[in-house]
């Protein structure tokens, strides 16, 4: 494996480690995957820094409803020993969290959104974190 692939791979397991968390509502584990003055640019804001990033976090809806994202065409690149690029893109799906036994329904507005992630990476004592990551719509269901 070359030094290309085994950071590829690590930024890899970065990313579905942020999705895990994310639909799972872990923001600690979710910021420590950020540098500290990181930037987020997602829902047409620009966040700054863990605090920011967390104040939107916790603004989430809560557990009332069951999100899951699929991680897909993960392409990096531009890769140096403390540096690297990617474009990602990733599946969203959400609905209210079931009242009981079974899966949770998720209404034809919440299928399938596809969104790229523009990634910058930066290696801190030896881990790859996000420096900058800007989320970007491509596709959304259209409405009736």
């Amino acid at each position: 494996m070359t030094p290309a692939d085994a950071t590829a791979w690590s930024l890899a397991r970065l990313n579905h480690a942020f999705f895990h968390h994310y639909d799972r509502h872990a923001y600690d584990a979710l910021l420590d995957l950020f540098t500290p003055d990181a930037r987020y640019e997602v829902h047409g804001r620009s966040l700054r820094g863990h605090a920011e990033i967390r104040d939107v976090l916790n603004a989430r809806s809560g557990p009332e409803l069951t999100i899951r994202h699929l991680v897909t065409s993960q392409h990096f690149h531009t890769i140096t020993d403390t540096t690297a690029q990617a474009t990602i893109c990733v599946i969203a799906y959400a609905g209210p969290a079931p009242t009981g036994e079974g899966p949770a329904h998720y209404p034809a507005e919440n299928a399938g959104h596809i969104v790229e992630l523009t990634d910058h990476y930066q290696a801190e004592n030896g881990r790859w974190k996000i420096a900058h990551r800007t989320a970007t719509a491509i596709l959304s269901p259209a409405s009736s």
